[in-house]
């Protein structure tokens, strides 16, 4: 008697790219772009843009332009990538994407990349887009205004960081829904994560505060988030291109370890995601040193 065939699920554990996981992408892709808490932290960055003009502060017009964007893009669209790819990984059996799942039923691994196929047709397009308006934005702006509104101008190569971090936050956030799916693992690794960046930030205070603002201390170039976004002078000038790559691999292959991560959590094959995770530790570990010039 021949053996019963393998069910769908079954059967993709052999393979986590199916045409099933794809259609799930697209599905989690709208999800994440609809998370609620994108519009309602959003305001943030209208309450920003009111303040900065109410208090004549901003500077020339593209300058404040250039503030206000990538307030909204770093500092908000980018840590809430992190929540709201984390809740969607989390749900996935939710009504929006039953029918998907009813329709060709998915496995795990299936399931975790149609959470990252969703993150990279969704945030990491607007990260993107985010990207190039600071670029465009930049071109017009003022290196010369004051100290806390000066902007100088940078490649697109540069503004890589932008989705890098989006696309970064995102993997974590799937990450975390799978190994810590309990109830406050989420806010507790959102606070690490800030507590984290302010720490390694610290040292601009020290280094404007001595005027010496444009060298970059060596541990910031370890946060994940571009050196010369913030400062207490204002944004830093342009560092040494190599460095700025450097920082974008290092940014890159965190989050691709992040993915791994997630992947790890699930059933199937598991070798070619060691020999995966294996090259970017090392492809990381380079760039974190070679970061630092």
């Amino acid at each position: 008697m021949s053996a019963p065939p393998a069910s769908a699920a079954t059967a993709g554990r052999a393979r986590a790219w199916t045409p099933a996981a794809r259609r799930l992408g697209v599905v989690e892709a709208r999800r994440m772009l609809r998370h609620p808490a994108y519009p309602i932290v959003m305001l943030y960055a209208v309450m920003f843009a009111v303040t900065v003009r109410a208090n004549n502060e901003g500077g020339p017009t593209a300058n404040f332009a250039y503030s206000v964007v990538s307030v909204s893009v770093l500092l908000i669209y980018a840590p809430l990538t992190f929540v709201a790819a984390n809740r969607v990984a989390a749900t996935t059996y939710r009504s929006q994407v039953r029918d998907v799942l009813d329709a060709t039923p998915v496995d795990d691994r299936q399931r975790t990349v149609g959470a990252v196929v969703g993150l990279l047709l969704g945030p990491v397009v607007v990260g993107l887009g985010g990207a190039l308006v600071l670029l465009m934005i930049g071109e017009s702006a003022s290196p010369l205004a004051p100290a806390n509104d000066r902007v100088y101008q940078r490649t697109p190569l540069e503004y890589l960081q932008v989705p890098a971090i989006v696309l970064g936050a995102g993997l974590l956030g799937i990450a975390v829904a799978r190994w810590l799916p309990w109830p406050g693992m989420l806010p507790l690794t959102a606070i690490a994560l800030w507590l984290g960046t302010i720490v390694m930030y610290d040292q601009h205070f020290i280094v404007y505060e001595t005027t010496t603002y444009e060298v970059v201390p060596a541990r910031t170039w370890f946060a994940l988030w571009p050196v010369w976004f913030v400062d207490m002078g204002g944004m830093l000038p342009r560092q040494p291109l190599a460095q700025e790559m450097w920082h974008l691999a290092y940014l890159l292959g965190l989050g691709v370890l992040a993915g791994i991560a997630a992947l790890l959590r699930t059933d199937g094959p598991r070798r070619a995601l060691y020999v995966t995770a294996g090259g970017a530790v090392v492809v990381t570990a380079v760039a974190a040193w070679l970061q630092l010039g």
